[in-house]
């Protein structure tokens, strides 16, 4: 006699009945879950990994980013605890610190990939969420895989900001602004944006500048669930200017001028949404605002193509990125100074942290414009705009996929590592007769009786980052 496909108890030796399969959509619904989950870990390795192969010469997990090592890890093998509230450069930053108290306990050799890997992981995870609540503005898939994909692999990103934790509050301010613009209206989704919001803002005091995105969503919210975030955003706002801005004020870099403004929004930020930051010393140099001018037409038309062709709430919200743009450029260059930007015979793409939030924001436009005239297109019309579309971002990301960044000269952690242990062996620390006084802001430019110090990027003879530590703990 043929055997039932299914088990019976002995102990019960009970008839079987059949299963009742679950609803099929219940069922579709928790395959669902799973792909999403399973798709999301992809995307969040791939993402991580990206980001630390980018950079080329000595790579990311061997080399250690300036702040990184100098102030953050510096401060956080002194005092763990009490440096995450600790102000650098006018204003506290909390997310880098806490990473930096994370790891100062591990062996120190584990440092740059500890630093690195963590900086790439939360810049992966803000992909995710930024891919997640743009479905609140942009009505394709495509376009938001896009979208997020830029914020891993946006060209500006290269040189300075990719990953190292002293720069990922950059990252942090574009997720805050699309918590405002989802509106997260349920308990998960509160929490979830509330938590973004409360570390961009305790990370870095520009975050400040949606403040009005802010007030409109509190001012809008019809339960006191919706209304969270605004106050999570006020809370966090009041400690940073508190316990940041005016307790450590700091002067600006350079001069500043606001006549500069629109030749550097013209070569850095319109020049690098069309050709990356890889080409524009090759285009700068030589021609000059022959190149910078025609960049920043081509860009002010498919802008203002856009602003007249979209109608409802996808214009508004065009014009709020489009200000964006321009106000993240302004604001922190007014701050820090804006001399040397457009300096033809020495230029370099020095300052491109300040870069970064204007070129998402513009490119941020410009994919709700394709996003919303596709609709009007005939099916291939429709596909010949997302092939182009692609094929160019594509090619811009590939070809400024690898730049030569602040940190790609090294110097190699592992050799400074050894170098350190042999000085500490040799002299014991550094004598009392070199011993350095604190220095502006930075703690690595302190030298104390049996402390070394083992320089970080940049690779120059006498850097002004290190990481400082006690010879005894150092091994």
């Amino acid at each position: 006699m043929k055997r039932p496909s299914f088990a019976i108890s002995e102990r019960s030796q009970a008839r079987p009945t059949a299963v009742a399969p679950p609803p099929a959509g219940r069922s579709a619904t928790s395959l669902g879950r799973r792909a999403m989950w399973a798709g999301s870990l992809i995307w969040l390795a791939g993402a991580t990994a990206l980001q630390l192969f980018r950079q080329p010469g000595e790579p990311s997990w061997n080399s250690v980013w300036q702040e990184d090592g100098g102030v953050f890890l510096t401060d956080a093998l002194e005092a763990p605890i009490t440096s995450v509230i600790e102000p650098y450069n006018a204003y506290l930053h909390v997310v880098p610190r806490l990473v930096a108290a994370g790891i100062a306990p591990l062996p120190l050799e584990w440092a740059p990939l500890l630093l690195s890997g963590s900086a790439a992981l939360v810049v992966g995870l803000i992909s995710i969420y930024v891919y997640s609540a743009s479905a609140a503005v942009l009505r394709t898939q495509w376009t938001r895989l896009l979208l997020a994909a830029l914020v891993v692999l946006v060209p500006a990103a290269g040189y300075e900001t990719n990953a190292n934790i002293a720069n990922v509050h950059w990252y942090l301010i574009f997720a805050a602004f699309w918590v405002f613009i989802e509106g997260p209206r349920t308990r998960g989704a509160v929490a979830v944006g509330g938590v973004i919001v409360a570390v961009s803002v305790l990370s870095d005091p520009l975050t400040g500048i949606l403040l009005p995105l802010a007030l409109w969503r509190g001012a809008t919210a019809k339960t006191g669930l919706e209304r969270v975030v605004p106050l999570i955003f006020a809370v966090s706002l009041a400690i940073q200017v508190l316990l940041g801005v005016f307790e450590d004020p700091v002067a600006p870099y350079a001069p500043s001028h606001v006549g500069d403004l629109p030749g550097i929004y013209a070569l850095r930020v319109a020049g690098s949404a069309l050709v990356g930051d890889q080409l524009l010393d090759n285009l700068w140099k030589p021609y000059g605002y022959a190149f910078a001018i025609p960049a920043l037409v081509l860009v002010a038309l498919a802008c203002a193509y856009g602003l007249r062709a979209v109608r409802g709430h996808g214009r508004w919200f065009i014009a709020l990125a489009l200000a964006l743009s321009v106000i993240y450029l302004a604001v922190p260059l007014m701050l820090r100074g804006t001399e040397n930007f457009l300096d033809r015979a020495e230029f370099n793409l020095n300052g491109s942290r300040y870069i970064l939030l204007p070129v998402l924001f513009l490119l941020t436009a410009l994919l709700v414009i394709v996003d919303r005239i596709q609709p009007r297109l005939s099916f291939d019309g429709r596909f010949n705009l997302q092939l182009a579309v692609t094929v160019f971002l594509g090619f811009l990301v590939l070809t400024n996929y690898s730049i030569s960044a602040v940190r790609s000269g090294g110097p190699n952690w592992d050799t400074t590592i050894v170098a350190a242990r042999k000085l500490c062996r040799e002299r014991d620390g550094v004598a009392p007769g070199e011993q350095r006084p604190l220095i502006g802001s930075i703690p690595s430019l302190r030298r104390d009786v049996g402390e070394v110090r083992i320089p970080v990027a940049p690779n120059i003879s006498e850097p002004p980052f290190a990481v400082v530590i006690d010879c005894d703990r150092l091994g």
